[in-house]
């Protein structure tokens, strides 16, 4: 099968609507505020599309063949939807899978989708495209999708003008959507995304300080190079192969950097007893992503904004939570409780806590002491666990446990070892306290065990 036959072959089927209780929160939109501009057209994406994939239509692969019999396979059970998760898996198999198998047959391109979680991007959108072994930005993802179900966002007759028109109006739901997917693209500093209520796909593009353009509809009832699977394609190859990166609207930098600005601080603290720091005019860099789990992990540094007369910047750590999502801002409000309830703690047993505020209405940031390197078997020695011992028996003299005891949830710099990641932390009767120091022993006997074996 060649690349114009698999095109015009995959159908997307109709959905089967069915009746299912979400539990889910209703999401709360983000707020870019000042630095969204109205949008505007992108034009001649059509004939883009057309020189990207004109002089492969003749590609002849078995993988084409292949996919298109496992998408019909499952097209009748997948589009029976009842909820906004079951379109994105729908949408998973009709738009991702396609797309996949083109970007990896035709270009070669090491690539995937998945959900927030498998890479460290900020905030928590529904899909993310990311390439393998991305050596410049240091970052795999690419390009975000926001996914929608028809009946909650009904795709309008022109969405510019709608969006134009209505977006001082917060409750409607296109200018939620638009908000959102904006947010999370300038959260990570890419260009390019996209919204899909599964009808219709629309891409959206970042230009200069505050821009922000977004194609026609592809429709789902479109075929060939002009329907939504072409689309996808051409995005996704340009993100990979060209570009992606696009600067914060708060501040510039180089790629890999993202600014923020706290502008809704809840805790003013300092690094030094005699400093008082002014952090609605500090600006927070964030340059290596270490996890991402509910909240996104970060190192970088709290530097003075240009013209703000302040001398000191500090290395630190930034825990970072997309409290659009309600139970995100429900475990942030809790991890900053359990910081400043064990503040006694800080800068002894558990890193300090700097500052904790949000931006623009959408993520809540826990600026922290930077403990120095994870614990691992290669980098601790026995004297590690008599100072872990004495760090979990402070937080449980306070009626606290830590919660997610692990070799990793602990920070090591010149003999100070650290708890750190208070995400679980909670308040806890005795059996419970007894019960992670147990926990803590079987860390020390698997880590000695291993000592042993590496002797051996």
């Amino acid at each position: 099968m060649n690349l114009s036959q698999f095109l015009n072959r995959v159908t997307p089927p109709e959905i089967q609507k069915t009746v299912k209780r979400s539990t889910t929160k209703t999401t709360a939109p983000a707020h870019p505020r000042e630095y969204l501009a109205d949008l505007t057209p992108w034009t001649g994406i059509d004939e883009d599309i057309k020189k990207l994939l004109d002089p492969h239509l003749n590609h002849s692969s078995r993988r084409f063949l292949r996919t298109a019999e496992v998408i019909e396979d499952k097209a009748d059970t997948k589009s029976v939807c009842g909820n906004e998760s079951d379109v994105v898996a729908l949408g998973g198999t009709i738009y991702e899978d396609p797309t996949l198998a083109i970007l990896r047959e035709v270009f070669s391109i090491r690539c995937d989708f998945a959900n927030h979680r498998a890479t460290n991007n900020i905030g928590d959108p529904d899909r993310v495209f990311y390439v393998f072994n991305d050596q410049v930005t240091k970052s795999r993802a690419k390009f975000l999708m926001e996914w929608k179900t028809p009946w909650a966002l009904k795709t309008p007759t022109n969405i510019i003008t709608h969006f134009n028109r209505q977006r001082e109006n917060r409750n409607d739901k296109i200018v939620k959507a638009i908000s959102q997917l904006y947010g999370y693209m300038t959260f990570n500093n890419l260009i390019h995304g996209g919204l899909c209520n599964y009808e219709a796909l629309y891409l959206l593009r970042r230009t200069g300080d505050t821009g922000l353009q977004i194609t026609r509809p592809f429709l789902y009832s479109e075929r060939g190079i002009r329907g939504p699977i072409a689309a996808l394609t051409y995005i996704c190859h340009y993100s990979a192969t060209k570009e992606s990166f696009h600067y914060s609207p708060v501040a510039g930098g180089p790629p890999g950097v993202h600014t923020f600005v706290l502008d809704d601080l809840e805790i003013e603290g300092t690094w030094d007893k005699d400093i008082r720091v002014p952090w609605t005019n500090m600006n927070l860099r964030l340059y290596n992503a270490i996890s991402k789990n509910i909240a996104s992990v970060m190192s970088g540094e709290v530097v003075p904004r240009q013209g703000t007369i302040f001398k000191y910047q500090k290395t630190a750590f930034f825990k970072v939570y997309d409290i659009t999502q309600p139970s995100n801002l429900e475990a942030a409000d809790a991890e900053i409780k359990s910081y400043t309830d064990l503040k006694a703690l800080q800068g002894k047993y558990i890193p300090m806590l700097y500052a904790a505020g949000a931006t623009l209405k959408s993520l809540k940031f826990l600026v922290l002491e930077d403990c120095g390197k994870t614990a691992s078997d290669e980098n601790i020695d026995r004297s590690f666990w008599g100072h872990a011992q004495k760090a979990i028996d402070a937080l449980h003299a306070r009626g606290r446990v830590h919660g997610d005891l692990k070799l990793e949830n602990f920070a090591v710099s010149n003999g100070i070892v650290r708890l750190i990641d208070l995400g679980a932390c909670r308040p806890a009767p005795e059996a419970d306290r007894s019960e992670e120091r147990s926990s803590l022993c079987l860390l020390k006997g698997d880590w000695e065990e291993k000592q042993v074996d590496g002797a051996d």
